[in-house]
């Protein structure tokens, strides 16, 4: 071999070996950026568990609320006519005049969940006092209900009155086929 080939030689040899290690850096790199990508986002994954182990002790006492103060069973026709009759019992014994009987709202075929709900919108004028003592009566969380709407303006004509529009919605637990239309089937 001469001079000139064994120039040769070297030369191709130092462009593979260079080819081949700016090869295996690119791979490094690549690998490195993704594994820290990685990296921070199981990071952030694991900042967020901890935030929910956290909070999971006043989702505990929320738990535990709902069990003591679940809805009751019932039938959407029974539960929203007695939410209809409660409703206008509870304005009749705080004084207020109905300007709107209470209207039953029809049932939610699309409703999904373990609960359902019985909705009723009604309108009432009343003074400050009589209509607040009211509302703290319809919201009653320990009894499932609770005003969903509430729309209060200033009568035109008497500057002590209000007019108020609501909805009063009260949930429930669907009631389960009947056992006796399960026996009759067997």
């Amino acid at each position: 071999m001469n001079n000139r080939e064994k120039k040769l030689i070297v030369v191709l040899f130092g462009a593979a070996f260079l080819i081949v290690n700016l090869f295996l850096f690119t791979s490094y790199t690549n690998a490195k950026q993704k594994k820290e990508s990685a990296l921070k986002k199981n990071k952030e994954e694991l900042a967020r568990k901890k935030t929910e182990m956290d909070q999971s002790e006043e989702r505990l006492d929320e738990m535990d609320w709902l069990i003591e103060n679940a809805p009751k069973e019932g039938v959407h026709s029974d539960v929203r006519a007695d939410l209809v009759t409660f409703a206008e019992k509870s304005a009749a014994k705080n004084k207020l005049k109905t300007k709107k009987r209470p209207t039953p709202i029809p049932e939610n075929p699309e409703e999904q969940g373990v609960y359902r709900t019985a909705r009723v919108k009604m309108a009432v004028n009343a003074s400050d006092p009589e209509l607040y003592r009211w509302l703290i009566e319809l919201q009653d969380p320990e009894k499932s209900r609770s005003i969903t709407y509430l729309r209060i303006q200033p009568q035109r004509d008497d500057p002590h009155r209000v007019d108020c529009e609501l909805e009063l919605t009260q949930w429930f637990l669907p009631a389960l086929a009947d056992s006796s239309e399960e026996v009759s089937s067997n």
